[in-house]
């Protein structure tokens, strides 16, 4: 099903709002500019030790036996198979079909009207 275009309308946002709101933060000195250089705070060493279950935990779950048993536990549904062109294939695409194809929606805005109120 085909519906002709008569018309194309462009969107963009409109965020004004956030330049108000960053003009108040930086009156009222909440905002620091990203331009103005910071000091950089001192850096330090830190050693980081990461647990041996999380690691035997994480590698259970990535062997292929663990993998395998997920795949058997998942819920499978048979399908069944139609050939493009079987009865069968043919009425499962006619249902894909509009059947009232002459019928008309009802519309109480003229196509320009309903720009219009988009914009």
């Amino acid at each position: 099903h085909l519906t002709q275009v008569k018309g194309v309308i462009t969107m963009r946002p409109n965020l004004g709002y956030l330049d108000k709101s960053d003009k108040r933060a930086k009156i009222e000195g909440r905002l620091t500019d990203p331009d103005d250089p910071e000091p950089e705070p001192k850096l330090e060493a830190v050693t980081v030790k990461f647990s041996k279950g999380e690691a035997e935990k994480q590698r259970k779950e990535k062997s292929y036996q663990s993998i395998k048993s997920k795949e058997q536990e998942e819920p499978w549904i048979n399908l069944r198979f139609n050939q493009m062109k079987s009865a069968r294939g043919q009425d499962e695409r006619q249902n894909l079909i509009c059947d009232d194809m002459d019928k008309k929606l009802q519309v109480d805005t003229q196509p320009k009207q309903y720009l219009h109120k988009l914009k």
